[in-house]
């Protein structure tokens, strides 16, 4: 065992010390209280706000904002964490701001699309539990560019932008292709992790030929899963964090 130079005290009775040390046990009590803490008793109790904002802070630095940026607003083709437009899990409908929290937790601890598990574990194309959706590209499906130029007016007429009519009509055969994602209205479908069409959020743009790119090509953007990178505790202050952000409050 490591011995000190010059002292009996031995490193492992040093680091039993350190750890009994009422800065420790304190963090270490802020840490167990933030984990079983409601949404709810965190915002009612300042000093654990104050160390979920901490923690939060420190994650997304260290390992969210190089995509979603350090206020986790996105760019194009990375979303936008804070803006309450969810694919995936949040509804607005929740009973309790912790069904809100929970849905976010899963999709940070099991991450987008995730590949990097075993593949005789894969289920649907990714690994268990992550979020998975698939937006094909429908130009290798054999649509023609007429058809996929009809597909973007009929994108943008979903959201209230200038259209082509004529060429809406034309692709009526082939919206179907969208409702098992999107919903019959084009409002999205939470559960597959289908977006709303009709807002005016657009994760790769809202022109004619970023739109045309999007149908045409596909979208299979993915983000890691942080389960094995990242603690309870930093887990659940991400999370609640987000959420407290998009809530506006």
């Amino acid at each position: 065992m490591f011995q000190i130079p010059g002292s009996p005290v031995r490193l492992s009775l040093l680091l039993l010390c350190f750890l009994s040390s009422p800065l420790v046990t304190a963090q270490s009590s802020l840490d167990d209280r933030l984990v079983q803490a409601s949404p709810d008793v965190i915002a009612a109790d300042p000093e654990l706000t104050s160390h979920m904002e901490a923690v939060a802070q420190s994650v997304i630095t260290e390992h969210c904002a190089a995509c979603h940026g350090a206020d986790l607003t996105g760019k194009i083709g990375v979303p936008n964490l804070v803006d309450y437009d969810w694919n995936w899990g949040v509804t607005g409908y929740e009973m309790t701001q912790s069904e809100g929290v929970f849905e976010i937790m899963q999709t940070v601890l099991y991450g987008v699309r995730n590949q990097d598990c075993a593949e005789d574990i894969k289920r649907y194309g990714g690994c268990p539990d992550t979020r998975f959706s698939q937006m094909p590209g429908y130009s290798e499906l054999g649509l023609t560019e007429v058809q996929l130029s009809g597909l973007v007016e009929y994108t943008l007429s979903l959201s209230g932008l200038d259209h082509d009519e004529a060429a809406v009509e034309s692709v009526s055969n082939f919206t179907g292709l969208c409702a098992e994602c999107h919903g019959d209205d084009g409002s999205g479908y939470k559960p597959f992790g289908g977006p709303n069409l009709t807002d005016d959020i657009w994760l790769f743009g809202s022109d004619r030929q970023q739109i045309l790119d999007v149908i045409a090509n596909g979208r299979t953007e993915s983000c890691p899963a942080w389960s094995s990178t990242l603690s309870p505790v930093e887990v659940k202050a991400v999370a609640v964090y987000i959420y407290k952000t998009s809530m506006g409050y």
